[in-house]
């Protein structure tokens, strides 16, 4: 997608100086380069407007700040440099994609949301569509409302598809995404309890990610989620889709062979909990008229994303690499995994906090002792404050053993070293504010 910084002002109805040919969008003064317009607002930690320098000498073609920061712009008025200036920069971005998007004729927009598994969902949807035509998706895991901005702009005339993640994480964020990107199809993965620290109740959750189908988008949801149901009766054009497959063999870290209407083929990923995901990515392609041939290519050709259960292997071990974030049925679906796989090493499970559960934290935190309790793994380190709640329940139940607890991430790194040794398989899991992606230095060094 390309624009003036006129087209820009004028679709916006904001003011602008200068002029620069726009083709991308950065809210990071480091992700910048000629064509992209750096977006400067007010952040949680930081200004953007302080990084308005930096955004520049890094090669950005214009900058968009809210009006409020006008006489401190002046300098860069003066200097000669495109800046435009909007009363909400963020839904002004929004809306010149909205009208951008409605010029591109016959592009049919898919929008994903969920608890969990809309990385993977949309992964394998993308890789199914682009087997017949051009595909783009929600870049890596921007799934924000920043992400989707970063993402559309992908977008060109003769696009045919488009698949994006609309993940939020707090009351209000859909109903700016939904009119944006206005999906002839929407997704829901599933309902579980992440970020039900700002939602409040599982209710409030549902409610906010149904949203997606609030402009008459096709639903698609599996019909084995208990939320479905009650969806539905909200959004009668919700599609209860059902598990697809046939028989399943599980192949370990080589990921699963399936059979689908009689045809056998492997799709590379770790995790059951995946092969829901491409149960409603093959839904979504056979309501789009794609041939079995077309999606078993797809799905046998996908991709598998930093922190979404990769498999990474460093030193001599396996790494089951599931921490870019972390809720109760995501973290019992990784536990499962590796508990599931036959090894001549040692299996080690990472875990750390689950985040922003709110009241439901210690609950869910117990509930995943109980899972360990049972599991076939040989040693668990577990890492950050919430989970000490899982730490207690394992020493009450018994396992005092084989368990290991640590508010500090260092004392994390050297207990890991001590334990983890070639041959063996380590599952990093926890919500993205803890970062265990971090260990890996410490793996590296493993003998």
């Amino acid at each position: 997608m390309r624009f003036t910084l006129k087209e820009f002002s004028f679709l916006t109805a904001s003011k602008h100086f200068g002029s620069a040919m726009i083709d991308s969008i950065s809210f990071d003064s480091r992700n910048v380069k000629k064509g992209t317009l750096f977006v400067a607002i007010r952040g949680k930690n930081s200004d953007g407007f302080d990084w308005v320098s930096d955004a520049i000498s890094n090669g950005a073609s214009a900058i968009l700040t809210t009006n409020s920061n006008f006489f401190k712009a002046k300098e860069i008025i003066a200097k000669g440099f495109p800046i435009a200036f909007a009363e909400n920069p963020l839904l002004s971005i929004h809306k010149m994609l909205e009208i951008k998007k409605k010029e591109i004729n016959n592009l049919i927009s898919i929008g994903i949301t969920g608890s969990c598994g809309k990385t993977t969902t949309k992964e394998m949807l993308s890789s199914i569509l682009a087997q017949r035509n051009s595909c783009v998706s929600t870049i890596g895991n921007l799934n924000s409302e920043y992400g989707l901005a970063i993402s559309m702009m992908q977008l060109k005339k003769d696009t045919a598809y488009c698949v994006f993640e609309c993940g939020i994480d707090h009351i209000g964020e859909m109903d700016s995404m939904v009119k944006t990107l206005d999906p002839d199809i929407a997704i829901i993965t599933n309902i579980s309890n992440s970020h039900l620290e700002a939602f409040g109740s599982m209710d409030i959750t549902a409610r906010e990610k149904s949203k997606l189908l609030s402009l008459g988008a096709k639903g698609f949801m599996l019909k084995d989620c208990e939320w479905s149901s009650i969806i539905q009766k909200s959004y009668p054009k919700l599609y209860r889709a059902a598990y697809v497959f046939d028989s399943v063999k599980d192949l370990g870290l080589d990921g699963f062979e399936v059979s689908f209407n009689n045809k056998k083929f492997t799709i590379p990923v770790i995790g059951k909990a995946k092969l829901l995901d491409a149960s409603l990515a093959i839904s979504v392609a056979s309501y789009l008229g794609f041939e079995d041939e077309e999606i078993i290519s797809g799905l046998k050709s996908v991709n598998t994303l930093f922190g979404r259960s990769r498999l990474v292997k460093e030193s001599g071990l396996e790494i089951i690499e599931d921490c870019y974030n972390a809720n109760l049925p995501s973290s019992i679906d990784a536990i499962r995994t590796i508990s599931s796989i036959n090894t001549k090493g040692n299996k080690h499970v990472v875990l750390a906090d689950m985040r922003e559960l709110g009241c439901e934290s210690v609950p869910s935190h117990k509930r995943l002792a109980q899972e360990l309790s049972c599991a076939d793994v040989d040693d668990i380190l577990l890492y950050g404050n919430e989970v000490k709640a899982t730490y207690n329940t394992l020493i009450e139940l018994g396992l005092k053993d084989k368990v290991f607890y640590t508010p500090d991430f260092n004392t994390l790194c050297e207990e890991t070293k001590k334990r983890a040794k070639k041959g063996d398989i380590v599952l990093l899991k926890g919500s993205r504010v803890m970062a265990l992606e971090r260990l890996y230095p410490t793996l590296r060094e493993v003998c």
